[in-house]
């Protein structure tokens, strides 16, 4: 099957996939669903995990179905939602399924998948949103009665599928720095702590209009090398002027202190838990990958905590310079420092 033809209609795709990877199931219409499933060639074997669908070289399963009912089911009762019957959760799933598994046919094809690394970071991301450690969240999701490892398939799959669809919507779209940052002043951000400030450096690789995925994967490389220099020693401000194609590259990566509105919630999620003189993880968007360094970050009421970026000072203790003034040596060059 051509990529043309299972991508025909965007529109519907870019609907179906809101908010891919992190949300309850979507439960779809179950005429729609039958009638897909009719049309892939829907089988009445009747074993114990008997083959309901075949779709191109792949089967879907009874117990595939079983599976996806139950993380359904799982994550809509942390939402707080009703559970509708099971019969139609279960229509509704079958044509995620089938769709699911023809976007993932697709995803193969290109060499799209979700490494182990983007799989970990998801998890360590749903802990901490729901402010459980990553023991708690794996025992609660254990406790809802879904193994662990059928959620990280589930987890790979759509992040497989959100991958493919970003570089769909990358080859089509090209939105520049200035549109965006347009677009963040006419449509605040809901649901972001407006109390807080941070003070960020950032560095930007862009992926050039139409990149493959392995041109894409060589750019996460390059910033992730990029990222061990800095933490090697080099200044941030250095790194950005080297090598970030972001516009304020000139100005060593200075973003300036922004409200949390003021900001992305890719940048948010980035720097959630980085404390002042740390690095995020790098992490991609529509135009690239990035790497955010906090300067600083304060709360309503409170001064800007910044930590400077000073070089390592090492003095190694030798027969000439006991320990004792060695201390003091090291204590003398703190007070100044501190003292500005």
């Amino acid at each position: 099957m051509e990529l043309i033809s299972v991508l025909v209609d965007l529109r519907r795709v870019f609907q179906y996939f809101a908010g891919a990877a992190l949300h309850p199931k979507r439960c779809l219409p179950a005429a729609a669903a039958f009638a897909l499933a009719l049309s892939c060639g829907v089988l009445a074997d009747q074993s114990l995990n008997r083959v309901m669908v075949v779709v191109n070289d792949g089967v879907i399963t009874e117990a595939d179905l079983n599976r996806e009912i139950s993380l359904a089911e799982m994550e809509l009762r942390s939402a707080g939602q009703t559970l509708p019957p099971r019969d139609v959760l279960a229509s509704g799933l079958l044509e995620e399924l089938i769709v699911d598994t023809l976007m993932l046919d697709v995803a193969a094809r290109a060499s799209i998948i979700a490494t182990d690394r983007e799989v970990a970071y998801a998890l360590t991301t749903i802990a901490r949103q729901n402010r459980l450690t990553l023991p708690q969240l794996e025992a609660a999701i254990v406790g809802a009665g879904v193994a662990i490892e059928d959620y990280e398939t589930d987890l790979r799959k759509q992040l497989t599928i959100r991958k493919l669809i970003d570089r769909q919507i990358r080859r089509q779209v090209d939105v520049s720095d200035q549109e965006i940052d347009d677009y963040l002043a006419q449509n605040p951000q809901e649901d972001k702590p407006d109390d807080i400030e941070f003070d960020l450096a950032h560095i930007l690789l862009k992926s050039p209009s139409g990149a493959s995925e392995s041109q894409i994967s060589e750019l996460r490389d390059r910033l992730e090398k990029i990222r061990q220099e800095v933490i090697g020693g080099l200044a941030f401000s250095e790194a950005a002027r080297r090598y970030s194609d972001g516009t304020k590259a000139s100005e060593g990566g200075m973003l300036g202190v922004r409200t949390a509105e003021q900001l992305p919630q890719l940048f948010l999620d980035a720097v959630a838990e980085v404390p002042p003189g740390g690095l995020s993880p790098v992490f991609q968007s529509s135009n690239g990958w990035h790497l955010l360094k906090v300067l600083g970050r304060k709360s309503q009421g409170e001064t800007v905590v910044r930590q400077q970026e000073v070089r390592h000072i090492l003095i190694r203790a030798s027969a000439l310079l006991p320990d004792e003034q060695l201390r003091a040596r090291l204590e003398r060059i703190r007070e100044r420092i501190v003292a500005g």
